[in-house]
């Protein structure tokens, strides 16, 4: 009988992925039907040929890898917290991809397509020949009824949106001088909110559905326009520079370690 050999969960550091810089200038008063992405920058080779001159950049992630990704929730320091909805994209590249970054010093990804072939031109855009660059979304499957005999079983699959509910759940212990006691700091501006005090981030374990990832927030009530001056500000003040009031933090924003599980 042969020993059973057990492993350690192999996880990267976390990096923290953030919009663009200036993304409450951007989206001021724009629809409240268009999401936010993170990064929301270019990709180092939109505008070359064989691709398209707003091809967003994607975080490089392990195909298949488990993905530890932690959101922080939007607590504010009004009486309304408004809910944002995230929604995770994938990528898949080809080897191109890959040369380009080698070529140019940037940091490697990996690759799963082996054609380096052009796809379709498309109608509406003044590029050559784009290379074909597919991409998904994260997914929920849902079951249906139990089918008739000899019917085939029909299960739904749909694309994700995760909604992080902040509950006012969090009451606050005491220090042993029996004073109110905080589990995290430094996430917010302002102490108002007994929330700031306790656990904000919502974990979440997924699998790499591509070689990239970006991710789109949108808000929940669309009928109200981006305003970073009021109903939107606690997104700015987690993001981004509080409406001009704050520095920015490079290191909060929506948390991400890639790898494998231990056995």
């Amino acid at each position: 009988m042969s020993d059973t050999v057990l492993s350690d969960a192999q996880m990267t550091l976390l990096q923290s992925i953030r919009p663009i810089s200036n993304f409450e200038s951007v989206y001021q008063d724009q629809a409240g039907t268009i999401p936010i992405a993170f990064p929301g920058t270019l990709d180092p080779d939109a505008g070359k040929p064989g691709f398209s001159p707003t091809l967003l950049a994607g975080v490089p992630v392990p195909l298949g890898a488990r993905l530890f990704v932690q959101i922080p929730m939007i607590v504010d320091m009004y009486a309304s917290q408004p809910n944002y909805g995230y929604q995770f994209l994938w990528r898949i590249r080809n080897q191109q991809a890959y040369v380009s970054a080698i070529t140019n010093g940037r940091q490697v990804g990996g690759f799963h397509l082996p054609s380096t072939q052009p796809g379709r031109k498309e109608i509406q855009s003044s590029s050559d020949n784009l290379y074909f660059i597919p991409g998904s979304s994260d997914v929920e499957i849902f079951e249906g009824d139990q089918p008739l005999a000899f019917e085939a079983a029909t299960q739904n699959v749909r694309q994700q949106i995760y909604v992080p509910q902040l509950a006012d759940s969090w009451v606050q212990p005491l220090t042993e001088r029996g004073q109110a006691a905080v589990w995290q700091q430094g996430a917010y501006q302002f102490t108002s909110n007994v929330n700031c005090a306790g656990p904000t981030w919502f974990p979440l374990w997924l699998d790499a559905g591509g070689d990239e990832l970006t991710i789109l927030v949108y808000k929940i009530d669309t009928d109200e326009d981006w305003d970073f001056t009021s109903t939107d500000k606690g997104f700015s003040n987690t993001y981004g520079n509080n409406d001009g009031g704050l520095p920015l933090n490079p290191n909060i924003g929506i948390l991400l370690s890639t790898g494998t599980m231990g056995s």
